[in-house]
């Protein structure tokens, strides 16, 4: 039965498919990433929800400090409910890029960020500030998104906002 005759050669191995070279793996990951980014800044939850692998990692861990622990989130729904709803208080986002570069399966933006945030009494706080972003694109699809930002021009900006109000 499984006995290999000359009729019957024994079955080869499958052949393993070539690994991608750095240089295949980081374009794959930039045609992924750069949209992303994208429609992050956008705010385009549509167009960015389909590049989400379904376990998704998002974090900020220099925002906990301003915004508590609430920050990071795990898996596509939550991450998504969280975009809707909590960045629904971001009235425009804009990027200032620095440089940019893709490596395998990450790509890094490295920039400012000017944005706008509306708090809740109705005061808007404007602020610009560094800003990195780093992505993990795996199988076509971004497996986690890292923000880190100098949140002191935020912190600024906001007392200054809320300074200012307690003036009127």
């Amino acid at each position: 039965m499984g006995t290999a005759t000359a009729a019957n050669p024994p079955a080869a191995a499958p052949a393993q498919p070539p690994r991608p070279t750095l240089a295949e793996r980081s374009a794959q990951t930039e045609a992924v990433a750069r949209p992303y980014f994208e429609a992050y800044i956008a705010r385009d939850w549509d167009r960015l929800e389909p590049l989400l692998d379904e376990h998704i990692r998002f974090d900020d861990a220099t925002a906990h400090v301003v915004f508590g622990g609430a920050v990071g989130k795990q898996g596509k729904t939550e991450l998504m409910k969280a975009f809707r709803e909590t960045y629904a208080a971001i009235r425009a986002m804009r990027f200032h890029p620095q440089s940019q570069f893709a490596s395998g399966e990450h790509m890094v933006f490295v920039g400012e960020l000017e944005w706008s945030l509306g708090l809740a009494d109705g005061a808007v706080v404007d602020t610009r500030m560094p800003f990195v972003v780093r992505l993990q694109v795996r199988q076509g699809k971004v497996l986690e998104h890292l923000d880190t930002a100098d949140y002191k021009p935020f912190a600024t900006a906001l007392r200054q906002v809320r300074q200012a109000a307690a003036a009127r």
